[in-house]
């Protein structure tokens, strides 16, 4: 089999792994065995665990920052919209729910998560969060507070995402997306609404 096409068959894998026992069953053993192949396979197309986690992360946080992208809005009418934070979480969850295996291994950590694995997340949220501050300033020239008062917006907008991202994936009947909405709609505007 050509390595690139073995990799692929390893990340599939791994990810399955995860999404079925989560970091904690994720092992050189435990892919080999769920790629059916032996260990030496394993290590013929990564060196290690980590540099196997690590492409796999990132190709599901390239599929994940392109279906977060996709929420938002193309017209730059919606974006005065009150309700803008509303349809952006309402499209992302509907993401989430249509591809768990994308999103299962950047929301799914914990305490067996490989510390190269939380670090590549970790900076995907800088990269979220930026993103986020930019797009609520808009492009407009913006004070130092005002500035970091957005930062510290989008800090709070990624975290309550990424709690309710867990449950869309776990209890899939706890949340609808009308109200996932309604409530990511409060949240931004109620903190934005001091700037």
């Amino acid at each position: 089999m050509p390595l690139e096409q073995r990799r692929r068959q390893l990340l599939d894998a791994a990810l399955a792994l995860i999404v079925r026992e989560g970091y904690a069953g994720v092992t050189v053993d435990a892919i080999a065995q769920e790629a059916g192949v032996t260990k030496p396979v394993v290590y013929g197309a990564y060196a290690n665990l980590p540099l196997l986690l690590t492409a796999l992360l990132d190709r599901t946080q390239s599929d994940a920052v392109a279906q977060l992208l996709a929420a938002f809005p193309q017209d730059p009418r919606r974006l005065t919209s009150k309700h803008l934070a509303g349809d952006i979480a309402r499209a992302w969850a509907r993401a989430v729910r249509e591809n768990p295996q994308t999103w299962t291994p950047v929301l799914s950590t914990g305490a067996q998560t490989p510390a190269p694995v939380l670090d590549r997340i970790e900076q995907g949220r800088e990269v979220v969060r930026k993103a986020i501050a930019d797009f609520i300033g808009r492009g407009r020239e913006l004070d130092a507070a005002t500035a970091r008062h957005h930062l510290w917006t989008a800090h709070a907008v990624v975290a309550a995402a990424e709690h309710f991202g867990r449950l869309v994936l776990t209890r899939p009947d706890a949340i609808t997306d009308d109200e996932l909405a309604a409530l990511f709609d409060d949240l931004v505007n109620g903190l934005l609404r001091r700037t």
